[in-house]
């Protein structure tokens, strides 16, 4: 389970960090990020194939919920910090740059997806289970995240809701829908490893 939120608190970070200015190459910051998730597919490909021998690499429903933590993280925390930054674009309802850079992770997003994908993979009952759990927890989540933006823009003062703008007020919705979305994946695989052969060695201990 701890693998779990840090690979969700590291990615959040990372798309913070490219929305903050960090970016130690000469190139969008999007290109970095989807060259990032990239290089992660990579390297957990790799590792999970160094696991299947002892038959404990995860199955092809974990690895996909895996690679889409990774993925929408990355882009949540890049849109996060653009929103709360007074004079992006977002709030000057002009430019596209952040979301280009957006839409370039969600390539390279693309790109690892076909890296990781295992056309004869199945689900069983248990990949079944888990996924309805992880439904209802983001739907859940998506219904109070929704609850506390309308009561923002009902009661937040006047000087405050100048700056809410159409342009504005959508792309808030917009990452509303991606966090719901992070948090089913989150609980998707925290599902997975509450139900892994150690844990409930643990928790019989």
């Amino acid at each position: 389970m701890f693998r779990v939120f840090a690979v969700l608190s590291g990615f959040l970070g990372a798309g913070a960090l490219l929305a903050g200015g960090w970016n130690p190459l000469p190139v969008r910051s999007g290109y970095v990020g989807g060259a990032l998730l990239v290089i992660a597919a990579v390297v957990a490909r790799w590792y999970w194939r160094s696991r299947q021998v002892s038959g404990d690499d995860p199955g092809a429903a974990e690895r996909h919920a895996w690679l889409c933590m990774a993925g929408t993280a990355l882009i949540c925390g890049f849109v996060s910090v653009v929103l709360m930054t007074p004079g992006s674009e977002i709030h000057r309802s002009v430019g596209d740059t952040g979301g280009l850079d957006s839409w370039t992770m969600l390539a390279g997003g693309l790109i690892a997806w076909g890296l990781l994908y295992d056309r004869d993979a199945v689900s069983d009952e248990r990949d079944r289970a888990i996924d309805a759990h992880a439904q209802k927890v983001g739907y859940a989540a998506l219904v109070v995240l929704l609850l506390v933006f309308l009561f923002a823009l009902g009661f937040a003062p006047k000087p405050t809701m100048t700056r809410f703008t159409h342009w504005l007020i959508a792309n808030t919705l917009l990452q509303i829908i991606m966090l719901a979305a992070l948090v089913q994946y989150a609980a998707q695989l925290i599902g997975y490893a509450r139900s892994a052969p150690q844990f409930e060695h643990g928790a019989n201990a």
